[in-house]
């Protein structure tokens, strides 16, 4: 019996070693692209919800009216299962200038890698006051 005989590889083995160690380096990845799908789905949600509060108090004759608003935008926003929490931060109204809205998004991540289980976005936007009539 020659040596090359004897430690004849099955095929079987090798792609059963391949594949396991194919799925050590394709799982984390697929993971890590959970999370960065989940991450722009939720800034573009908090964009949204912050313009959309903006805009509610720009069409106000005033600053209370305009809390008022933009309170009640972020009210009817629905929210997926991703999000913790989203409150309105801030809420400027002047007179024939600028509305401007900040919130406060916290997300969960659906899968917690390297320590990240949640994360918090902030958002920002300006609309011109459209409420008032010119005097």
């Amino acid at each position: 019996m020659t040596a090359k005989s004897r430690f004849k590889r099955s095929n079987k083995a090798v792609s059963l070693i391949e594949a396991a160690l194919g799925a050590l380096i394709l799982i984390p990845i697929a993971l890590a692209i959970v999370d960065l799908i989940t991450i722009v789905i939720a800034n573009s949600m908090n964009d949204t919800a912050v313009k959309n509060c903006a805009r509610a108090g720009a069409n106000q004759p005033n600053g209370n009216a305009a809390q008022l608003a933009g309170e009640k935008a972020l009210a009817t926003f629905k929210q997926s299962g991703i999000v913790k929490s989203l409150v309105l931060d801030e809420l400027t109204w002047a007179e024939n200038g600028v509305c401007t809205a900040k919130t406060i998004m916290v997300v969960k991540m659906p899968v917690p890698l390297a320590g990240f289980s949640e994360m918090t976005f902030n958002g920002k936007a300006t609309e011109p006051v459209v409420g008032t009539a010119p005097r």
